[in-house]
């Protein structure tokens, strides 16, 4: 019987371990919704989105979720951590040649962004352009309200 009890209070442990981790996901979602007026087509990850606003919500640590009017996608990426807060929010892209590769999401006034991870298309126009010929640009991104 003193078997039992325990693999109740395990499972109990484990339901209560996997609430209390959706619950903050949600959280961290809710509070880093954005969005961004993209002017250029460009690449998330193996996918291409065409120019347009862009609603940008970072539903973990490693997933971005981006919603466009005709388009929605998703990024994966990691934390980022910068030495000073962001004063606004942005988009990274990285361009190699006239391709835009969305690169990283800084929320504002954080000091905590993401990297998105290289998909094997970009590692692979990276490695055909010169990297002289790189840049990146930066887009405002702004809140959006609740």
């Amino acid at each position: 019987m003193k078997h039992l009890s325990i693999a109740k209070f395990r499972i109990a442990l484990l339901a209560c371990t996997l609430a209390a981790t959706a619950m903050a996901s949600h959280a961290y979602a809710q509070s880093h919704t954005m969005q961004a007026n993209v002017p250029f087509a460009f690449h998330n990850g193996s996918q291409r989105l065409p120019a347009g606003v862009y609603r940008v919500e970072i539903e973990s640590s490693h997933v971005i979720l981006l919603r466009g009017k005709s388009r929605s996608g998703f990024a994966m990426a990691n934390p980022a951590i910068a030495t000073t807060p962001t004063s606004v929010g942005k988009l990274v892209f990285t361009r190699y040649g006239d391709q835009y590769y969305l690169s990283e999401i800084w929320p504002q006034e954080s000091q905590t962004g993401q990297r998105c991870v290289k998909s094997r298309e970009e590692k692979e126009a990276a490695l055909a352009v010169n990297r002289t010929k790189t840049a990146t640009r930066e887009l405002a991104l702004s809140n959006v309200p609740r």
